[in-house]
């Protein structure tokens, strides 16, 4: 087994970068063990709301794998440099996220989780039940009104339960358009409540 270790100890990042494409989880492993201290240091620089400094390093190695699978080592960087860069924007675009989410006001979002239920739960009688269901059916019409399609069935889909990962699935979307249709409703339906 050392002789294996060797062996991909004395190949070139680029060699490994490819033998990790491959699935070659050795190969991945010795550039983790190259890298981990740099990752480690780039993480240092870098903080956002709700990450700790290991979670940047775990952020940092999804880069380092990302960097294996888009390098072309055709191009005039090394795979050091590269996997850096990766690695850095990986951070900023984190950043950017949570910075991003805390330009929201708590006060301009509305909480459309489990709404029917809610409205049903609060019944007292048939008639109450009734009045009820006719007032989420006249909000239903109202944001049909005021939201796209896209977004509607975005509401839809989340207001059934699915994750945003089944969403994106189902609407052929990334997880992020998910993420951001339902910012969107948010702030639209925030009058009609």
């Amino acid at each position: 087994m050392s002789r294996k270790l060797s062996a991909y100890s004395t190949q070139s990042d680029t060699a490994l970068a490819k033998l990790s494409r491959g699935g070659n989880q050795k190969a991945f492993d010795e550039l983790v063990r190259r890298y981990l201290g740099k990752i480690g240091y780039i993480a240092r620089k870098y903080s956002a709301q709700g990450y700790e400094q290991n979670d940047f390093v775990q952020e940092g190695l999804l880069g380092l794998l990302s960097a294996c699978k888009s390098y072309d080592d055709s191009c005039s960087s090394s795979f050091k440099t590269y996997m850096s860069v990766v690695v850095e924007r990986r951070f900023i675009s984190i950043i950017r996220r949570m910075n991003t989410k805390k330009t929201v006001p708590d006060s301009a979002l509305v909480q459309i989780d489990g709404l029917s239920e809610e409205l049903e739960d609060n019944a007292q009688s048939p008639e109450q039940l009734l009045m009820d269901r006719e007032q989420l059916s006249t909000m239903q019409s109202k944001l049909k009104d005021i939201l796209s399609d896209k977004e509607y069935q975005t509401l839809m889909l989340y207001a059934s339960g699915l994750s945003y990962g089944s969403i994106s699935k189902q609407l052929g979307v990334t997880e992020k358009s998910v993420d951001n249709a339902l910012q969107r409703v948010r702030r639209k339906a925030g009058g009609l409540y």
